[in-house]
């Protein structure tokens, strides 16, 4: 059954994992999944993506890619990027607002 609401995707290109989740129009996390790339990023986006349509069905989805690996990716598809910090500082905001510090570990980099 196909469901015409509109999802956000967010996939995160990291240096050496792959992270995808899917959000109603309320927030909730509906799937999220990450997995190893060990250099085959476009492969395990696709089987992330996979995974993702065979638990959820058909939905129209907003995408938008973040991470160190991502830019290339999100030119070559022309979705938008945001970078990571923004990324997290805007989640942040919504989540935990009280938040005063965040601190982000990377893959291979702090």
């Amino acid at each position: 059954m196909e469901n015409n609401t509109l999802h956000k995707l967010g996939i995160d290109i990291g240096s050496t994992t792959v992270k995808v989740a899917v959000l109603d129009e309320h927030d909730n996390l509906l799937f999220s999944d990450y997995e190893r790339h060990f250099a085959n990023i476009r492969e395990t986006l696709s089987s992330l993506i996979q995974k993702a349509f065979d638990q959820l069905g058909d939905r129209k989805v907003a995408p938008m890619i973040t991470g160190s690996g991502g830019l290339t990716l999100a030119k070559h598809l022309d979705v938008p990027f945001v970078q990571e910090v923004i990324s997290v500082s805007t989640a942040l905001q919504h989540y935990a607002p009280q938040t005063d510090v965040a601190i982000e570990l990377g893959g291979e980099d702090a």
